[in-house]
């Protein structure tokens, strides 16, 4: 049995959802951006096959997995796409094709983006994706359209007072925190399996918007909001600390 790691920024047959306009909006990466992909095989002696298909000249490069045996039967393939040309591609693993995914070095279209990085401390907290291999830590890179807009800032802060006998108010200790809305999808929206991956992702232990840390806020979850009707194309936010 073989299975593409659910932390792979790259989606595969995410949805099967045959009812309503499906989403137009198309992922994007940076040609700098490292596309972490990972396909965890157990007791599985097929070879596992990956190809590059690059869909402007046609091209299709094998992709030549890094392996690494992580116990007596589960092994770990996997390899980091970067340094691509601009254009569209899609990835096939043994069969199964990527949705599409464009790469774009334009720093208008860049700008409406967020780049979030995010790893785990060790390998024992999930199943279905590796973030320590052979000793070295390992960051997924994933690019979403949205970010932190100003009029989403939320203001708090943790402290106990006391007031003297002259009425004088005392902090015995005070620490302020600031909550920011993370939002995902510009005006057009994205799929909502971007809210899954997001969700999925925000339970790690490092996580980074744009080289900044964040954690979810509390129970935090995406909360969805649909643009047009019958349209499969929706904005989340989550609130972050």
């Amino acid at each position: 049995m073989y299975a593409v790691s659910s932390f792979t920024p790259l989606f595969f047959n995410p949805t099967t959802d045959r009812f309503g306009a499906g989403s137009k909006y198309m992922q994007i990466f940076a040609s700098s951006d490292q596309i972490l992909i990972e396909v965890i095989a157990i007791s599985e002696y097929r070879t596992i096959t990956g190809k590059l298909h690059n869909l402007v000249n046609g091209t299709i490069i094998e992709l030549k997995w890094n392996i690494w045996s992580m116990n007596d039967t589960t092994t770990l393939y996997y390899y980091v796409l970067t340094g691509l040309d601009n254009g569209y591609y899609t990835v096939e693993l043994n069969g199964i094709v990527s949705e599409i995914f464009r790469v774009t070095n334009d720093a208008h279209e860049l700008s409406g983006t967020t780049l979030i990085q995010y790893s785990m401390n060790d390998n024992r907290q999930r199943k279905d994706g590796v973030f320590w291999i052979a000793g070295k830590q390992y960051f997924f890179d994933w690019r979403v359209p949205g970010g932190f807009k100003d009029t989403d800032w939320i203001f708090g802060v943790n402290n106990e007072q006391f007031t003297t006998t002259d009425e004088d108010v005392v902090d015995l200790f005070s620490n302020e925190s600031t909550q920011r809305s993370f939002t995902l999808g510009n005006a057009a929206g994205c799929p909502v399996w971007f809210a899954d991956l997001l969700n999925r992702i925000m339970s790690c232990s490092y996580v980074y918007f744009d080289g900044q840390r964040y954690v979810r806020k509390d129970s935090s979850v995406p909360e969805m909001t649909q643009e047009l009707e019958n349209i499969k194309s929706y904005i989340f936010k989550i609130l972050l600390q």
